[in-house]
């Protein structure tokens, strides 16, 4: 087993023989920093790619391929950007807080909009290698406005994304790609006649893949889902909330 730094090594020098170029400025725990072309630096955050390795360490090459696979795109020209290939990612505050921290023009670059007290919507650029987020200058590029390519992004989830329902008795989950599953939420699905359970439609979405769905009057399943959402957040990757949401006029809001 790889230790951290040690598996940054390996991900750096296997990154180093699929860019022409490019040069590890250096290597701090799960972090590595790039130079390329002599100006332009990136940060790579190995976290959740290290924590997807020590829970399958046998898939260790498939899950360098995914990540190197992602990694090489920020060396490559833009790809034209289409709107009809942007989606909606949900993310929470704490996300916004660690980009906040590594960028401090964060706010001034990125595009996003709030969707309730603790999550906010972003919008991405889905292509074969990478999930690129948008930037206000890309949002000039597309020549509509916010409301217009929201509808867009969740037309397009709904045109693109199959959903598969697992579960029974009032506790169900929902799965997709493995990359939109909270964004579900924003989609016209939440109704008894999709999901039965006692009372009004309680989930969490502890991480990007899980979606979980249950009733506000079913003691049992909420204990259920909150012990699901707590042990997530403590041992997961891919994090989006530790919190527990209730639909409500049309919308999820935090319980």
């Amino acid at each position: 087993m790889y230790n951290e730094t040690e598996f940054s090594q390996e991900f750096a020098k296997r990154l180093t023989q699929k860019v022409e170029g490019l040069k590890i400025y250096s290597i701090d725990g799960l972090e590595i920093l790039t130079e390329f072309e002599s100006s332009n630096k990136n940060r790579h955050f190995l976290h959740n790619c290290y924590s997807e390795y020590i829970r399958e360490p046998d898939d260790i090459e498939e899950i360098f391929k995914k990540y190197l696979n992602s990694s090489i795109s920020l060396y490559k020209p833009d790809e034209t950007l289409n709107i009809n290939s942007v989606l909606p990612v949900i993310k929470d505050k704490r996300f916004i807080q660690h980009l906040m921290d590594l960028n401090e023009n964060f706010e001034k670059n990125h595009l996003y909009e709030q969707y309730n007290d603790e999550l906010f919507i972003f919008y991405v650029q889905d292509t074969d290698t990478n999930i690129n987020y948008l930037t206000k200058e890309d949002f000039k590029t597309l020549n509509v406005d916010i409301n217009e390519l929201k509808k867009v992004a969740i037309k397009n989830l709904s045109n693109i994304i199959e959903i598969e329902k697992h579960g029974e008795n009032g506790y169900y989950l929902l799965l997709a790609d493995g990359n939109y599953e909270s964004s579900l939420i924003l989609l016209d699905i939440w109704y008894k006649e999709n999901f039965e359970v006692k009372g009004e439609f309680i989930i969490g979405i502890p991480s990007r893949d899980l979606l979980i769905i249950t009733g506000k009057k079913d003691i049992y399943n909420l204990e259920r889902l909150k012990k699901t959402i707590e042990e997530i957040n403590e041992n997961g990757d891919h994090l989006v909330s530790k919190d527990i949401f209730e639909y409500k006029e049309g919308k999820f809001i935090k319980m």
